[in-house]
């Protein structure tokens, strides 16, 4: 129990009792844990108004067919592409 104690006044002491320590890292790692919290808090905020507004108008589906419309290119073998090549030259 003795030790414990001991080991958190060290630790404290550590912290606030100067150094490279107190005058660096520590001023750091406030502002990153400050930046944490007011990114954590904007995103929490804009997925929630984002999830529960349905205003939006949603895009539709791509169509989709196995068939090729008309005026498009179809499947074709790459014999036919060849042909195709030696007719246009």
């Amino acid at each position: 129990m003795i030790a414990a104690v001991l080991l958190v006044l060290g630790l404290v002491g550590t912290v606030f009792g100067g150094g490279i320590f107190t005058i660096l890292v520590l001023p750091l790692g406030v502002i990153v844990l400050v930046v944490a919290l007011v990114v954590a808090t904007w995103s929490r905020g804009a997925g929630a108004s984002a999830h529960g507004d349905k205003s939006e108008i949603e895009p539709r589906p791509l169509p989709h067919t196995n068939r090729p419309q008309p005026g498009t290119a179809g499947t074709t073998s790459p014999e036919e592409l060849v042909d195709a090549r030696r007719r246009a030259q």
